[in-house]
């Protein structure tokens, strides 16, 4: 058995002479992504998906492969354990996050890696809940590989992102660690009864009386339908979730209930509850539900405002969208499409519209072929987006965006005008 030292340099110097020669860090991230596959992944597999093609003597071979399977092996021996701490070097600076994750920083390399290695997972052989804290967990994965993404992950409306980037890395070997562990060891047979049966008749029995496994089941429908039945089962677990929390839980906790890990299901109940009640044309409460959820959370983690930005723009309630937007200083397409509208409607083709639309337009040079409906749209939304690209049209067209330009008179046409 090696040192840890010397199976770290042997490990480096076997990724030097590979094709793709990744990060160390990168590489303890691949393994904990593989650690937490349901299935063991065979060496035959992620061997050369780590590191390629590698070109060197037969000797030099046989000692670097020895240390990249210690490594490896000492990798599953802590999962066994749940020693999931991250490396000492993955660090999130409280005074310059920016450098923290910067390209080639162990974070970024370390959550790359293990996201990397989580791709060997089929989502088709997950159940409800073992699907849902997967993709949770790739999400704040994603959101420490880079400041782009940690400012989508962790966005919030005064654009200052890096409080909740922070509290979720204090909480992320704890993610991981339940992760594995639904993956892994969990007892799968609650979680293999199905809902959508009880569902399908139109009939939801008492809260109480389904386990947690069963419940995630439940929330998975709840997400990806919108039945009758489904709208009311959602009313009731919305309210039985508050009526279990309390007025004095509530009203203490008001401001911050996004970083309160066990109040996210009752605020993604509810952010689905305003979708449900835009598509059923009550734009009324679509609002209330979006302005209540931004009270109970004005870091907005779920980005509720941006559909609400549309939802008050269709109902033409230009003082609340003004206001709302005043204090937003992101140069995001959804603010910058939202201000554009809010002047227009209100003050036409004058000298700031026009800057607004010169701001708009650079913010996103896809946006008016788009929208314009020169170029079609996916049906299906992108899972993340880049700012500037088209993957952030696609989401903010998803978000009643094309409704919302046609419902300002004569906006498309001038969107096209050049001045």
């Amino acid at each position: 058995m090696l040192s840890l030292s010397k199976i770290r340099t042997q490990v480096i110097k076997y990724s030097s002479l590979s094709h793709h020669q990744p990060d160390y860090y990168f590489i303890l991230g691949y393994f904990m992504g593989l650690a937490t596959c349901p299935v063991l992944i065979p060496f035959s597999r992620w061997i050369g998906d780590l590191f390629g093609t590698v070109n060197f003597d037969e000797h030099l071979e046989i000692d670097y492969m020895n240390a990249v399977l210690q490594l490896y092996n000492i990798q599953m021996e802590k999962v066994m354990l749940q020693d999931l701490q991250l490396p000492a070097k993955c660090v999130l600076s409280k005074k310059n996050i920016e450098a923290s994750l910067a390209k080639g920083q162990p974070l970024p390399q370390w959550c790359s890696g293990m996201l990397k290695g989580l791709k060997f997972i089929n989502n088709r052989t997950l159940n409800n809940n073992q699907r849902k804290e997967l993709n949770y967990l790739k999400e704040l994965l994603l959101g420490y590989t880079s400041v782009t993404y940690a400012k989508q992950a962790f966005s919030i409306m005064s654009g200052d992102y890096q409080y909740i980037a922070h509290e979720s890395k204090r909480m992320l070997s704890t993610y991981i660690c339940n992760t594995i562990y639904l993956m892994r060891f969990a007892d799968e047979k609650m979680s293999e009864y199905d809902l959508s049966d009880d569902l399908d008749d139109g009939e939801y029995g008492e809260f109480e009386d389904f386990g947690q496994d069963a419940f995630e089941d439940f929330m998975f429908n709840v997400m990806t339908q919108s039945s009758p039945c489904i709208r009311t089962a959602l009313n009731e677990v919305i309210g039985h979730i508050e009526e279990d929390m309390g007025e004095d839980f509530i009203r203490e906790n008001t401001g911050i209930f996004w970083g309160l890990h066990q109040t996210r299901t009752y605020m993604t109940l509810r952010s689905r509850r305003a979708r449900l009640n835009f598509s059923e044309g009550k734009l009324a409460e679509a609002i209330e539900e979006l302005k209540d959820l931004l009270v109970l959370n004005p870091n907005d983690n779920q980005a509720n405002r941006y559909p609400l930005f549309s939802y008050l723009i269709l109902a033409k309630r230009w003082q609340e969208l003004d206001k709302l937007l005043l204090p937003i200083v992101e140069p995001s397409l959804f603010v910058f499409s939202a201000k554009v509208l809010s002047c227009y409607a209100q003050y036409g083709d004058c000298k700031e519209s026009k800057a607004l639309k010169k701001q708009l337009k650079k913010a996103n040079k896809y946006f008016e072929r788009y929208i314009t409906g020169r170029n079609q749209a996916p049906e299906e939304p992108p899972e993340f987006y880049q700012p500037g690209e088209k993957s952030e049209v696609f989401v903010y067209l998803n978000m009643a965006g094309k409704e919302t330009w046609r419902s300002v008179e004569g906006s498309l046409f001038w969107l096209r005008k050049n001045k």
